[in-house]
This record gives structure tokens, sequence and C-alpha cells, in this order.
């Protein structure tokens, strides 16, 4: 039981979609930690707007968090929204995250109030926006679902985006999203993970008619039950040496 157990663990924190959004958690981590002990005052390279040497926040003031209950909301909602983009749409996950990782930094940068601005929720944002349209604009029954799920989690988000807290970046949050959504719909005919096709049996229809026109009408043959008072149709393939056996 212990060997079944570690080999799930193992399969588990081996796929790319945890160990990845993991280890950016764990990165954000290690730089607080470190911030907070040698007192580096690392808020100096978040974004400054409308400054040059605010500029280089673009890309570090993702990483740099100001307390514990900042650092851990991020976190969670980082790691969360990071693995089902990774799980989902496999393909384009990387160009997602990096596009709204600088351009929500810019935006804040191009636009926000005389401040530092960190953190990660720019990036949050941006990916939950992403994930929302993108179940929308695909009508995908799993993404649709999951979209349905980044509302029910993270519908409070709205009010992210509302000016009531000086102490949150409000513009980061509005750029983010505003990526995100520009995100998803650049990116609407790129496809998601592959998922199992529904069963249907009009599916099944359509294989037989294609392999009776691929053999003739005579390799399969329709018989009729009527022995109850429910008619049953079935299809038979009639046993001829002649012909090939069917493997469509």
């Amino acid at each position: 039981m212990q060997k079944q157990s570690a080999n799930w663990f193992y399969t588990l924190f081996s796929k790319a979609y945890i160990l990845l959004p993991l280890s950016m958690v764990m990165l954000l981590l290690v730089i607080f930690v470190v911030d907070r002990n040698l007192g580096l005052h690392l808020y100096e390279f978040g974004v400054f707007p409308q400054k040059e040497s605010g500029l280089l926040g673009i890309i570090t003031s993702p990483l740099i968090h100001g307390d514990w209950e900042h650092l851990r909301n991020n976190s969670i909602s980082l790691f969360a929204l990071s693995a089902g983009l990774m799980f989902f749409y496999p393909r384009k996950a990387l160009p997602v995250i990096l596009i709204a990782w600088l351009l929500s930094g810019l935006g804040v940068w191009i636009w926000a109030r005389e401040s530092y601005h960190i953190g990660a929720s720019g990036l949050i944002y941006a990916l939950a926006a992403f994930i929302f349209i993108s179940g929308l604009l695909r009508a995908h029954p799993n993404l649709l679902a999951l979209s349905m799920l980044v509302v029910f989690l993270y519908g409070s988000f709205i009010w992210g985006m509302v000016p009531a807290d000086p102490r949150v970046s409000y513009e980061a949050h509005i750029s983010g999203a505003v990526i995100g959504v520009l995100l998803a719909v650049y990116f609407r005919n790129s496809p998601p993970r592959n998922f199992p096709k529904p069963f249907s049996y009009e599916d099944i229809d359509d294989d037989l008619s294609q392999e009776i026109e691929r053999y003739g009408p005579d390799y399969w043959k329709q018989n009729t039950d009527n022995n109850s008072d429910l008619q049953i149709h079935y299809y038979y393939k009639s046993k001829d040496e002649n012909k090939p056996d069917s493997k469509v």
C-alpha cells in the first residue's frame, strides 16, 4: 500500500503542470524569506510608473511581495490557475504566462499611480481572465466547466479592480485582466488538450455507412428480431472468404 501511494505521489508531482507551478511558488517563498531576513528592501524592484528606473520592475515585480498574507493569497491563486492553464492549454501555457507577465507590468508602468507596485496579482488576473474567456470561446464542456470553476473561486476578483484600498494595486489587476482577455481572443484557435470524444450512436452509424460503402451492400447484412414487442435491428458481417476483413 505504501509503495502504491508513493508511486501515485511521484506520478502526480512529476507532471509538468504540477511541477512548474509549484516551482514558481517556491521561488516566491524563497525570495520573500531572503528579503525579510536580510532586509534587502526588494520592493524597490517593483514597477514605478513612468520612470526609467521602474522599467526593471516589469520583470521583477511579480516575484516580490509585501507581507505573508500578500504572499499566501497570491501563491495559492498562482499555483491553481497556472496548473489549470498548463493542463488544459498545454500548447500555449508558457507563451500566455510570459506575455501576461510582461504586458501586465508594462500596463502598470504606463498609467498607474506613482508608487512601487509589487506582487503577482497582475499575472493572476491575466490567467483568470484567459481561462474564463477561453472556455466561453471554445464552448467545450470541460473548458466551460473550468471557466465556471474560475468564476466560483475567483468571482470576487472583480472587486480588486475597484480603487477602494490604497494599498492594493487595482491598476495591476485591471491591466492583467485586459491582457488576459486579449490573449484569450488572440489564441482562440489554438487547440486545447485533446479530450476523449463523447460517445455517440451517430458516430457508429457513420462508421457503418462508410464500411458498407467501402465493401458493398452484401458485406454487412441487416436483421430484425421480431420475437418480442421491441423490434431490434442489428447488423452482422457476412462470412465470405473472398471479401477482406474490415479493419476500419
